[in-house]
């Protein structure tokens, strides 16, 4: 394969931003994965790519597979998994959130970063690899899924799982979304997400009795009962898990103790809350079982005591954890002699993969390679990868950038990437891929 300084050959910025302005003009919240689908399709049928398949769950949500076999025999058979669906907007944004703005070297939007600026450079990679005539060995087998911020057990990658497991087959590892350049203790570092924490979604009903207001004297208030057990309920119990340790000590080494020992980390993060409220909510969260309180409903009328009262709350857990076991200590926080009902609306596990696999070790390569330091990172939030991982493929996160992610406005206002990152980005999947034919 070619030295990466080839690419710029093969490939033009512009190319790529134009077809990033293009999908960010489709407002694909949770919906119209489809057009997308279809305007990369145009570009890849322009160039004489035929190696795709579209996979609807339904009409209009569809999932896009490009398959990329390398003319130099068998090696390692890689998966790269994007999305295609934004989140909802806000009403602060200072552009079109779907206009595909170019402004100050940024391209602005939604989904720029999350995840349509990776989608237009998986698009890009196919593209230079058969330009450059397929001159590798093994496979590539780019995944745009639809659903990924709903995580909908009926469309997406959950959907395929289940109904198209074929297309997971033979796969020996994959990349997920995001990853990126960020400045952590004084050092630029590309991050490398290896596992993440899981969500299961409670909704706890509370039963009492039905009364008027204007006698309320006796009577078993579910609002009154569903507010005593939010009150108790804390926001998060500490957890030292497995997982987390192994990162923590790859990045602090032995000062990794502080953090994982329950008494030092209360002091460590009431510390960072008065310099850095983001860096204590993080490492809250790396560190405890978080229980957050989303939804309260109760009562229709002013002037009726309802019959019964409803919360829902999202815990993260650890892989350590299962559903019976967040069960039991949610019990523990229901007042006793109440009434209620216990339900899970939904669940995402925790998982994580093996910080020594030949994918990993490639990542590590990699960003070496670019004159980078790589960080490990266990994520707080859910993803795709959840669902893969299980399936016996190890799957990180990682793009190269050489500006900082911007990581506040990732689903946030005037959500925005830079123009050259995502010729950084392909740089990065490109030296990967050269890396990875040492595999196998």
């Amino acid at each position: 394969m070619k030295n990466i300084e080839a690419i710029r050959e093969y490939v033009k910025l512009e190319e790529i931003t134009d077809l990033l302005k293009k999908i960010i003009r489709i407002p694909s919240v949770a919906s119209r994965e489809t057009d997308v689908a279809n305007i990369i399709t145009d570009v890849l049928e322009k160039e004489g790519i035929t190696s795709y398949e579209i996979i609807e769950s339904a009409p209009g949500r569809g999932n896009l597979i490009i398959d990329i076999k390398g003319k130099l025999g068998d090696g390692y058979n890689l998966m790269i998994v994007g999305h295609s669906d934004v989140v909802p907007i806000e009403s602060k944004w200072t552009v079109d959130p779907f206009g595909g703005v170019e402004k100050d070297g940024f391209i602005y939007g939604r989904g720029a970063i999350d995840d349509k600026g990776q989608v237009a450079v998986m698009t890009y990679l196919a593209i230079l690899l058969h330009r450059m005539g397929y001159s590798f060995k093994g496979s590539i087998r780019l995944l745009i899924a639809a659903d990924e911020e709903v995580q909908d057990p009926h469309h997406g990658v959950r959907f395929l799982v289940k109904h198209r497991p074929d297309i997971f087959k033979g796969v020996d590892g994959a990349i997920g979304e995001l990853g990126g350049l960020i400045k952590f203790m004084g050092e630029e570092r590309q991050i490398i997400a290896f596992g993440e924490k899981g969500s299961y979604i409670y909704r706890i009903k509370f039963f009492g009795e039905k009364g008027h207001s204007s006698m309320p004297y006796g009577i078993i208030n579910p609002i009154e009962v569903a507010m005593k057990f939010l009150k108790d309920l804390p926001t998060g119990v500490f957890y030292p898990s497995e997982p987390v340790k192994d990162m923590l000590r790859a990045v602090f080494g032995w000062r990794s103790f502080f953090i994982m020992n329950r008494f030092f980390n209360r002091i460590i993060i009431k510390r960072l809350v008065v310099t850095s409220k983001d860096i204590a909510r993080f490492i809250h969260a790396l560190t405890h079982i978080i229980f957050a309180k989303t939804v309260i409903r109760g009562g229709e009328a002013d002037n009726v005591i309802p019959e019964s009262a409803e919360v829902i709350i999202d815990v993260r857990c650890f892989p350590e954890h299962d559903e019976e076991f967040l069960r039991k200590l949610i019990l523990q926080f229901i007042p006793k002699g109440c009434k209620y009902r216990i339900e899970v609306k939904a669940g995402t596990p925790s998982t994580y993969s093996d910080l020594n696999t030949p994918l990993y070790n490639a990542i590590v390569k990699t960003i070496h390679d670019l004159g980078f330091k790589p960080l490990p990172l266990f994520q707080v939030g859910t993803s795709d990868s959840a669902w893969i991982r299980p399936l016996g493929i190890p799957v990180y996160h990682f793009i190269t950038t050489r500006k900082e992610i911007e990581l506040e406005r990732i689903h946030g206002t005037d959500e925005r990437i830079w123009k050259e990152d995502l010729m950084s980005m392909l740089e990065g999947y490109y030296l990967l891929i050269k890396n990875l034919q040492e595999v196998k």
